[in-house]
């Protein structure tokens, strides 16, 4: 049997607890896609739900994406979502959305979504009284980094209530694998390119050999989509940070994706490291004194500090959470030596 617990601050001990979370680097890119690119998630919302048409301006609050389950034997299952959601409207309607990220497909998905969706539902959206209780589910989806042929276009959760009445509702899969390089552009889905490499996965071993067709196909493939983003930053249509951050994000994606496959590294981050732009690095100076950078940091200086790089570098983690110290520091160094 299962309950559900919603009390916060809970203190169990270490061995009383497990997290089915499976957090990787790929749902920590998506998070900070969602947390601090709030433009980009209602582009990719509007993509994922037919019913929603955001002008990218509304209102964006991400909600606590930890829960609890109490199950048999005392044990606790924490649960952690990717992505719960409030949006609202210029009418000031509210809307709860709920979205997973998925490297793989376990079997295991649709009964998460289910259990997710009723925790956020009564946490985020119910009214009880003492003998009436109204849940209101979000609207969830799921964005699948990884899909074949067998992999379904929407999962359908249906609950069955005593009297013979039952409840339905679609739950959304947006594939990686179905986005061109011109339709991400189009449609303005920069939330995806981080991701873009996935695509290219099948790939991986004619690149590893060096077969020179499939590098200069990978290459030519690879870089066409950061340099149609690079034309929209400078016509601009996409912000410097914006940009800054999905360079950064793509190379945290690279990182993971490729760690048994040198080649295929290389590779990408060769394509990734002209991506930042002379006048972007000024303008991350500029932005950075703007927002709280104390002086020191100046356009055209020569000589820099330790204290100037750990300024910049703190600007960056700020930008970017999921940036490691180190990451956010060689980065602040590299910006400041060009």
């Amino acid at each position: 049997m299962i309950y559900y617990n919603f009390s916060e601050g809970q203190d169990q001990e270490a061995d009383q607890n497990r997290t089915n979370s499976g957090s990787t680097p790929y749902n920590d890119v998506f998070r900070t896609l969602v947390v601090e690119h709030k433009g980009l998630l209602l582009k990719l919302l509007n993509e994922m739900f037919t019913d929603t048409h955001y002008e990218g301006d509304e209102e964006v609050n991400t909600l606590n994406n930890t829960y609890f389950a109490n199950r048999s034997e005392g044990n606790q299952d924490k649960m952690i979502t990717d992505s719960a959601i409030e949006i609202i409207d210029h009418d000031g309607c509210r809307k709860l959305f709920h979205l997973e990220c998925q490297s793989d497909n376990n079997g295991t998905m649709i009964l998460r979504m289910f259990e997710y969706d009723v925790q956020i539902a009564i946490k985020e959206d119910s009214s009880v009284s003492d003998d009436r209780l109204v849940v209101n589910l979000p609207a969830s989806g799921v964005l699948y980094l990884r899909s074949n042929s067998a992999t379904p276009d929407n999962m359908l959760i249906t609950v069955n209530v005593p009297g013979g009445d039952y409840a339905q509702y679609m739950v959304p899969i947006m594939k990686l694998k179905d986005y061109s390089c011109d339709d991400i552009i189009d449609k303005e889905l920069y939330f995806l390119i981080p991701f873009y490499l996935f695509n290219f996965e099948g790939d991986f071993d004619k690149i590893e050999s060096q077969d020179e067709a499939f590098l200069d196909d990978f290459r030519r493939r690879y870089q066409e989509i950061y340099d149609k983003l690079r034309v929209k930053l400078e016509n601009g249509q996409i912000d410097v940070l914006t940009h800054h951050s999905i360079i950064m994000l793509s190379k945290k994606v690279i990182t993971a994706l490729t760690a048994k496959r040198k080649v295929v590294k290389e590779e990408a981050e060769r394509i990734m490291g002209g991506q930042v732009l002379d006048y972007e690095t000024k303008e991350l100076i500029r932005t950075g004194i703007e927002q709280g950078i104390e002086q020191g940091i100046e356009q055209g200086m020569t000589k820099q500090s330790a204290d100037d790089i750990q300024k910049l570098a703190d600007f960056f983690r700020k930008t970017n959470p999921e940036m490691t110290e180190n990451e956010a520091f060689e980065e602040a160094k590299k910006v400041l030596s060009n």
